[in-house]
């Protein structure tokens, strides 16, 4: 059964507990050699990986006649390992004429002296590694994982239980967002359960009922028909107020329950350069959604109630066409906003007392030349922390030098790049849309590597490319990228993924998270070495941006 791709972010606390290695290599532990090599019997072999011509469009390993020296790269020495059944492991050992056995079982060496082999975990924690070269050269080492503490000692079942004393109260939510600055990217995350999914994304300063506490999360309430949780730290509670006010707090809301309903007075509808503003005139910041449909998007605004008679249009606007309301309940209205043409941006921000939608318009293109004059922010991933391969290439090294060349190739088809990461110095994950945004960036590529988590099997797992996105807007690029990828590295069609990431959630451009090859297969790792193959990944993300941007041409 082929497994799904696994983000090298959702890895890293498990088989990308590499991070913690990442600097200079330990030195290989060398056992002294033998004076006479003992008659052995038959080593058993390892499964033997797919052959490099079975993955197309990958140029040839280069061939390794170094000093032969034994370098397990996973699992680090002292690992916690997450499983005790197989999983993969892979390093190098300098030498591809080199024959390697791990805990007695062959495992075949690649030219360029890097292995990657799926075997049991060692009942003993140890992993002892023996490489020999057709002249009698040897290096052996051995390297030793740990398996998770378990706690066996008999003890009551703890029960998470709801404190709801001194609730309901009303909150301010505040940014807990702490690589957001205080401006439309500083918003407190919402989440559908204590552990839930992200969902929902609000302005500080937004006001609403804390009902309950569990653990280290508040549950607020939108309106008098749902509830959600936040990061109790995100949460500020206002001064206290008697108990018939807390108690008349507590009750469904009714349509004449104006002590806390939020009130829209009035819309208008205002054409700027480059956007279109929907503006809600409101007496104080409310949650809210936007949700986006082929056709429009949709604004829902939680504890509110609207009162519009009129809303102004701007004749010549050329993006939103029409806005239709309704109140969908005592306290929830939502507003449908039919567009033009398909959304490919908008921003949610509180100003001068009102609620404001900005739909960003689609940009003069010209389809001969779908890239000039676009404002493009590329993203080489990571670090902090990221992937390593079996002859320890670096992922935010690979990343690096795939998202120069790809600058390149933008800038040659006469696009502006915003390069958000320029060194091998870290860049906080938050950092990196605000940037783009500040930059007006109309499209962002994130560029990642992918690896396995513990216990996955290399040679039955994906292995191949995928793109992965978050907001609706962003689907036609993934789809568009993916199709690129695909056709210029070579690799397994993995298909596009809607996935909650740090780095996808922009809502002012579509944003997208390529994972175009695994940096932990050795085939892999030796082609994203070569100039040839970083050109491929980046001409495949060229492809798929002149692809979408051409979508976006009137016909």
């Amino acid at each position: 059964m082929t497994l799904p791709p696994i983000s090298a972010r959702a890895v890293a606390a498990g088989c990308l507990a590499l991070a913690a290695c990442v600097g200079a290599p330990p030195a290989p532990a060398t056992a002294p050699a033998p004076e006479r090599a003992p008659v052995a019997a038959p080593v058993p072999a390892a499964p033997t990986p797919p052959t490099v011509a079975a993955l197309r469009a990958l140029p040839a390993m280069p061939k390794a006649v170094g000093a032969l020296a034994v370098d397990l790269v996973y699992p680090p020495d002292g690992h916690v390992i997450a499983v005790r059944e197989s999983t993969f492991v892979f390093g190098s050992v300098g030498h591809g004429e080199a024959t390697l056995t791990i805990n007695g079982v062959r495992v075949p060496v690649n030219a360029n002296g890097s292995f990657m082999a799926f075997l049991p975990v060692p009942a003993d924690t140890a992993y002892t590694l023996h490489a020999t070269l057709p002249t009698g050269e040897t290096s052996s080492a051995v390297r030793r994982v740990r398996f998770p503490v378990r706690d066996t000692a008999p003890r009551p079942a703890a029960r998470a239980v709801l404190d709801t004393v001194g609730y309901p109260m009303v909150v301010t939510l505040g940014n807990t967002n702490t690589d957001a600055v205080a401006d439309t990217d500083a918003v407190t995350i919402v989440r559908t359960g204590p552990s839930g999914t992200y969902k929902w994304f609000l302005l500080p300063g937004t006001q609403v009922q804390a009902t309950g506490r569990l653990g280290g999360s508040t549950r607020i309430r939108l309106d008098s028909q749902l509830e959600a949780w936040v990061d109790a730290s995100a949460v500020t509670p206002e001064p206290k107020v008697d108990r018939a006010t807390a108690d008349a707090a507590a009750r469904p809301a009714g349509p004449d329950d104006a002590a806390r309903t939020h009130r829209i007075t009035a819309a208008r509808v205002a054409n700027g350069v480059g956007y279109t503003d929907l503006v809600l005139s409101m007496d104080a910041r409310a949650p809210f959604a936007v949700d986006q449909s082929p056709g429009g998007m949709s604004l829902t605004v939680y504890g509110t109630r609207a009162n519009l008679d009129i809303i102004r249009y701007d004749t010549q606007d050329p993006t939103v066409r029409l806005v239709r309301w309704e109140q969908v309940s005592n306290d929830r209205v939502r507003l449908a906003v039919d567009l033009r043409h398909a959304s490919v941006g908008y921003l949610v921000f509180w100003r001068s007392g009102a609620l404001v939608l900005r739909v960003r318009h689609v940009p003069s293109i010209d389809a001969n030349a779908p890239l000039r004059g676009r404002v493009i922010a590329v993203d080489p991933g990571h670090p902090p922390a990221g992937a390593m391969g079996p002859t320890r290439l670096r992922e935010p090294e690979a990343t690096l030098a795939i998202g120069e060349r790809l600058k390149e190739l933008l800038e040659a088809r006469g696009a502006t790049v915003v390069m958000l990461r320029t060194s091998m110095d870290a860049v906080a994950l938050g950092a990196r849309p605000i940037a783009a945004r500040r930059a007006n960036a109309e499209a962002f590529v994130s560029i990642h590597l992918n690896a396995f988590a513990d216990g996955a099997n290399p040679y039955a797992a994906a292995r191949g490319s995928g793109t992965f996105f978050f907001h609706p807007q962003s689907e036609p690029l993934a789809r568009a990228v993916q199709q690129g990828l695909v056709r210029y590295m070579g690799l397994r069609d993995e298909g596009i993924f809607f996935n909650n990431l740090a780095v996808a959630r922009a809502t002012w451009f579509p944003s997208v998270l390529c994972e175009g090859a695994w940096v932990v297969m050795p085939e892999q790792e030796a082609a994203l070495r070569t100039r040839e193959f970083q050109t491929a990944y980046a001409m495949g993300i060229v492809d798929g941006l002149e692809a979408y941007f051409k979508s976006l041409v009137a016909p």
